[in-house]
């Protein structure tokens, strides 16, 4: 991909933000505006993990413009759901699909390209995902992590002393009450991502993103989360049970055996 193909991209991203954010009220635009800057930051992820396993410049744009464009279907999902569950409005990965198919700078893209940007944005956001496509599966592996790390810097940056999140819509709204669930210990304690149906509280919501780290597939993006705490910051806030504690030592475990691979 050009960097002219990229440069339009960026632009179909930037004036739709914009629009979808000043016809909104404050309470969605708060929303709007995180998503927006949320996207820029997974764009830049995605480069910073692109150069990490030197991929070529072309492929570094296409990545970047992937991360950049994944969560679109977000601005439409916000404004008519108000939340951002995709259980129970729908599914944002086909939304931003749908959203970008339409465009003008996509369809004068290549169709190896197209093919690539579609799938890869509409695997993004599953609980499992694979192809027998390398170079699909690589990029999503990408972006996967791209959205995590950024997903944990978010969460962290919006942490308020009590615990809770100053946006609720991020833990989606569960309640700050009730310890953490057993399903989701058992997952922990089995070294598995949690499932998002498990949970039931602000606590099993933390330890949702503690539990992305056995989902990440890069050595320099454990090196990111690590350099900057992120895990341990949220693990700060939490009410420590011998259970939690346990799964925070596995989770520590697993990020140091992951960064001393070769």
């Amino acid at each position: 991909m050009s960097h002219t193909k990229l440069d339009e991209g960026k632009e179909f991203f930037g004036e739709l933000a914009k629009k979808f954010i000043k016809a909104s009220d404050f309470s969605v635009s708060e929303n709007l505006q995180m998503k927006r800057d949320h996207s820029l930051r997974v764009a830049a992820n995605c480069l910073y993990l692109a150069k990490a396993l030197e991929l070529e410049p072309e492929d570094q744009h296409i990545i970047e413009l992937i991360g950049l464009l994944h969560d679109v279907g977000r601005f439409v999902q916000f404004e008519k759901y108000k939340h951002f569950d995709d259980t129970t409005s729908e599914d944002h990965a086909e939304l931003s699909i749908q959203l970008i198919s339409e465009q003008e700078f996509f369809l004068k893209m290549e169709e190896e390209e197209r093919k690539l940007i579609t799938e890869v944005i509409a695997g993004h956001n599953k609980f499992s995902f694979s192809s027998k496509e390398k170079k699909v599966m690589l990029f999503a592996q990408i972006l996967r992590d791209a959205d995590k790390m950024d997903n944990w810097e978010l969460a962290v940056s919006l942490l308020k002393r009590d615990g809770t999140f100053s946006l609720p819509t991020i833990s989606y709204n569960l309640p700050k009450m009730g310890l953490a669930s057993d399903a989701v210990l058992k997952s922990l304690i089995a070294e598995k991502p949690v499932l998002k149906k498990d949970l039931q509280s602000l606590a099993d919501f933390k330890l949702f993103l503690m539990s992305l780290v056995y989902d990440l597939n890069f050595k320099a993006s454990f090196v990111w989360v690590t350099d900057r705490q992120l895990i341990k910051k949220i693990y700060d806030t939490m009410t420590k049970g011998d259970k939690v504690i346990d799964a925070y030592r596995k989770i520590r475990l697993h990020i140091e055996n992951r960064l001393t691979e070769k």
